[in-house]
């Protein structure tokens, strides 16, 4: 490069951590829908499990197994998307064919969840919505424990 040439390159933007945390949060939560939406087409409710709860012989494994498999996704995936924000900042030109790649197949992956059609029966459509909601929020706080743990320094 010569004296007279300009620098084109862009200077590193700074890593917001609220930012990291957010993307990190909503992939988290994301990922746990994913894996509801899953888990109710091949049989896994979370409300019908907890009617059979107090009987004598429920399968507690299959009343708490949902619950428990999607806050433990939110948090592996908040912080895989924390620990990958806080150690690429943007810009992200050299990432361009792998984040359309990546896009691509979490199009691919959300298509093929969501061809199931959704079974709700009009009488627990509340404890359907107050059951998705609660599992919702647990996997949201998980996704920021899994941040947060991954981007402190």
């Amino acid at each position: 490069m010569s004296q007279h040439d300009p620098d084109l390159s862009l200077p590193p933007a700074p890593s917001s951590r609220a930012l990291t945390y957010v993307t990190a949060v909503t992939c988290g939560v994301l990922a746990a829908l994913a894996l509801e939406i899953y888990l109710s087409r091949v049989g896994f409710d979370l409300v019908a499990g907890w009617i059979s709860l107090f009987s004598t012989r429920s399968m507690q494994l299959r009343t708490a197994g949902p619950w428990y498999w999607m806050a433990g996704l939110a948090f592996v995936t908040g912080g895989a998307v924390a620990a990958a924000l806080r150690r690429a900042p943007p810009p992200w030109h050299r990432f361009r064919l792998l984040r359309w790649v990546a896009g691509a197949l979490i199009v691919f992956v959300l298509a093929q969840i969501g061809q199931s059609q959704a079974s709700a029966s009009a009488g627990r459509a509340g404890a359907q919505v107050a059951a998705n909601l609660s599992a919702m929020t647990a996997a949201a706080l998980m996704a920021l424990c899994g941040a947060y743990f991954t981007a402190r320094r």
